[in-house]
């Protein structure tokens, strides 16, 4: 079976790192995987794929969003089993490059958020009748599938819950990074995320101000950081947050932290939660659906945006080293629900339910 995968960029983002873990791995099931991003936009996850010797390739256009993405695309997805698309307007090109192929091509689409900015009134005609024409919708959990039903129930039928999933060894068995910078005699929060709108860094900023006893690791980048790092400064606890900016060794990172903090206004799954139970840390996060999913009964929960009731829950968490140690286990037992091959297997079940086709194990290939 060959699968190409379609997606907007390979920046950083919960889907990118999703293909990325999955690319390999589909391969070692027997699956030709290749990957086509409409934008270049050079990045760790790109080095990754090419390392592991995954056929990458762009498509040229300049713009996401320039029309010229569908003869381009129109002309890469021949000759493959099934196109598998992460994101828009990659769905959009795709969709309309694959009505101009002889002879049909198979689609699917995972759907990786509870949310997005096509879910105001005026877009919902242009997600009425893109989703149809896929022949299979992935969403990564029960709560994104639940909301795009409820924006879009004429693909009801058309919808399958593949929950995401990470490389459980990458974040069991990290060793601690080195962080010279950072003190040793304080609790390390840390929080792994996009500096976006969609994230929630400033509720997490403001209620630092009442946890003086922490000190605030910020993993990530984006458009924002200047105005986040200007926010630090005048709520007066710049040197207490330190912005790491993307790392690779995410995982060794997370293991020299004591308690993760998630703060977010949307999260269909929680990637980065996930990891970071299985490295091992307690975890904080916002009560948003699909996130909050993840994170029930073995994290703890706060109102979105609410800092003082963050605020709150840190405190005492800090000051409870037995209520961190039971989460932290909690919390590793919940990660192991969420391997990437798991998440692999649903997508070749996924493709096999299109296809009507089995794909052989890999000592059947062998």
């Amino acid at each position: 079976m060959r699968v190409l995968h379609v997606i907007d960029s390979l920046n950083r983002g919960g889907a990118e790192v999703m293909l990325t873990a999955m690319a390999p791995r589909f391969r070692a099931r027997g699956v030709t995987c290749e990957v086509t991003a409409l934008l270049r936009r050079p990045s760790p996850l790109e080095h990754s794929l090419v390392d592991q010797q995954i056929r990458l390739q762009y498509t040229g256009v300049h713009s996401l969003y320039s029309p010229r993405q569908i003869a381009v695309l129109a002309n890469v997805i021949g000759g493959y089993d099934i196109v598998h698309v992460h994101l828009f307007p990659a769905q959009l090109w795709t969709m309309l490059a694959a009505a101009r192929s002889k002879p049909y091509i198979p689609l699917v689409t995972t759907e990786h958020n509870t949310w997005n900015a096509r879910r105001r009134w005026w877009f919902r005609p242009l997600d009425l009748w893109m989703y149809p024409h896929y022949d299979r919708i992935a969403c990564n959990s029960d709560a994104t599938a639940k909301s795009l039903i409820q924006w879009c129930p004429n693909i009801a039928e058309k919808i399958t819950v593949i929950p995401n999933g990470i490389p459980l060894d990458t974040f069991e068995k990290a060793q601690a990074a080195a962080l010279a910078d950072v003190p040793n005699d304080v609790t390390r929060l840390v929080f792994v995320g996009r500096f976006e709108a969609q994230k929630d860094h400033p509720t997490l900023l403001r209620a630092l101000t009442a946890v003086p006893a922490a000190h605030l690791l910020l993993v990530g980048d984006g458009p924002l950081r200047p105005r986040l790092e200007q926010m630090a400064q005048s709520l007066g606890i710049v040197n207490r947050v330190t912005f790491l900016g993307w790392r690779s060794d995410v995982a060794a990172v997370l293991k020299a932290s004591d308690i993760y903090v998630h703060s977010t206004h949307s999260d269909g799954f929680g990637i980065a939660v996930c990891e970071a139970m299985a490295a091992g840390l307690p975890v904080i996060a916002s009560d948003v659906p699909g996130l909050a999913q993840l994170v029930a009964n073995v994290g703890s929960l706060f109102p979105d945006g609410d800092d003082k009731a963050l605020a709150g829950t840190l405190t005492a968490l800090i000051k409870s080293p037995d209520r961190q140690r039971e989460m932290s286990r909690a919390g590793v037992q919940r990660a192991r629900q969420f391997s990437v091959e798991n998440t692999v297997d649903g997508c070749i079940q996924m493709y096999e339910s299109v296809l009507g086709t089995r794909v052989p194990q890999a000592e059947e290939v062998r």
